[in-house]
């Protein structure tokens, strides 16, 4: 009888915690078709900060950013890395995008989520250098869509 009352405690404790979700559950976490369709509005805000604080103007170079997201969606644990960034550039940097955290905000899952955001930053004066709309299929690109034939 002496030990009923911590015993009933954990008991309590463990009930208490969330189901745990099934790795085959669809909605256990987010994916990477999820994390880059809720993650795109933030994206200008990233590139604006490496190229502000990252490598100035002569800005090449690559940015990952490291992300634990919470079951609510909100970043539970933020980190990145970037390669060939100089070391005073390297805290401004992380001012930067550790303000722009707090307002980012993915949808609710029944798990973390563990993921990784590359970024490549080329700088070029080429004309007409950016993305180009593109189609590539074994099969050919149907007419009307973006390297298809008539």
């Amino acid at each position: 009888m002496r030990f009923r009352g911590p015993v009933w405690l954990i008991v309590a404790s463990l009930w208490a915690l969330p189901a745990a979700a099934r790795p085959d559950d669809p909605d256990a976490t987010l994916s990477a078709k999820d994390l880059q369709k809720y993650f795109e509005p933030y994206v200008p805000e990233v590139k604006a900060c490496y190229l502000a604080n990252g490598r100035g103007k002569a800005v090449d170079g690559t940015l990952r950013l490291e992300l634990i997201v919470h079951p609510t969606g909100k970043i539970f644990r933020f980190g990145f890395v970037a390669p060939g960034v100089t070391k005073p550039a390297l805290g401004k940097l992380d001012g930067c995008l550790r303000k722009l955290v707090p307002s980012w905000s993915l949808p609710a899952r029944k798990g973390f989520t563990s993921a990784v955001l590359p970024f490549l930053f080329l700088k070029t004066n080429a004309a007409g250098a950016g993305p180009i709309e593109s189609c590539w299929d074994a099969r050919g690109c149907p007419p009307g869509k973006a390297g298809g034939t008539k």
